[in-house]
C-alpha cells in the first residue's frame, strides 16, 4: 500500500491510464487491421467506392456467403506451400539465438569474471556497437567499388578486402619506409577504395 507521500492525485492517475490506453490503441491498431483484413477479399479491403467495406465485408459476403473467409490462408499456407518456408525460418532462427545465446553467454561470464582493467572498454566498445543500426552502406558486392558509409555490417567481400589489405602492410613499422619503396608506395587494393 502506499504512503499518502507517494499517492499521486486522481486526475494524474486518470490521465496517465488515459495516455496509456491511448497509446496502446495507436500502437495495436495496425496489427488488428491488418490480421482483420486478412479475412477480406481485396476488393472489400482495398475499395475505392466505399470504405466501411473493408468492415462489413459486403464483397465478401456476395462471394463466400459470410463476412470472413478463411481462402487467403488456405491459398498461401497449402497451395503455394507456405509451411516449407515457415518451417525454413523456424529452424534457422532457431539455431542463430541458441548460437547467440551460448556464444553471448560464455564470453559475458568470460568478461565478468576478468581482472583485467581493458574489460570494461571492450563491453562498453560492443555496447556502442551493437546499439549502431545496422546500416550497410556499400555502393557493390565487390572489392573495385567505393564504400559510401561506414557500418558495423560490413558485407563479407568487403570484410575479406580489408584484411587481405591489412596483411599487405608489414608488421613491424620500422621497416614500413623499405617496404613502401619495394611497393612503389601503392597498396593495390588501397587503390580500390579511393
Amino acid at each position: 500500500m502506499q504512503s499518502n507521500a507517494q499517492k499521486r492525485p486522481l486526475g494524474l492517475q486518470i490521465a496517465i491510464y488515459t495516455f496509456a490506453g491511448l497509446w496502446l490503441l495507436m500502437a495495436a491498431f495496425p496489427f488488428v487491421w491488418t490480421v482483420w483484413g486478412s479475412f477480406k477479399v481485396e476488393l472489400d479491403f482495398f475499395s475505392i467506392a466505399d470504405w466501411t467495406y473493408a468492415i462489413t465485408g459486403e464483397r465478401t459476403k456476395a462471394e463466400y456467403g459470410r463476412p470472413f473467409t478463411g481462402a487467403g490462408y488456405e491459398g498461401a499456407w497449402i497451395k503455394e506451400e507456405f509451411w516449407r518456408n515457415a518451417i525454413n525460418t523456424f529452424i534457422v532462427c532457431f539455431f542463430v539465438v541458441c548460437t547467440s545465446l551460448t556464444i553471448g553467454t560464455l564470453g559475458g561470464y568470460a568478461l565478468s569474471r576478468s581482472a583485467y582493467k581493458y574489460t570494461f572498454f571492450l563491453l562498453i566498445t560492443a555496447l556502442i556497437f551493437r546499439a549502431m543500426p545496422p546500416v550497410n552502406g556499400t555502393f557493390g558486392a565487390s572489392c573495385q567499388q567505393p564504400l559510401l558509409f561506414w557500418s558495423p555490417s560490413i558485407s563479407h567481400s568487403h570484410f575479406g578486402c580489408c584484411i587481405r589489405f591489412s596483411k599487405a602492410f608489414p608488421k613491424n613499422l620500422m621497416k614500413a619506409p623499405r617496404w613502401m619503396d619495394a611497393h612503389n608506395s601503392k597498396p593495390s587494393v588501397m587503390s580500390s577504395f579511393l
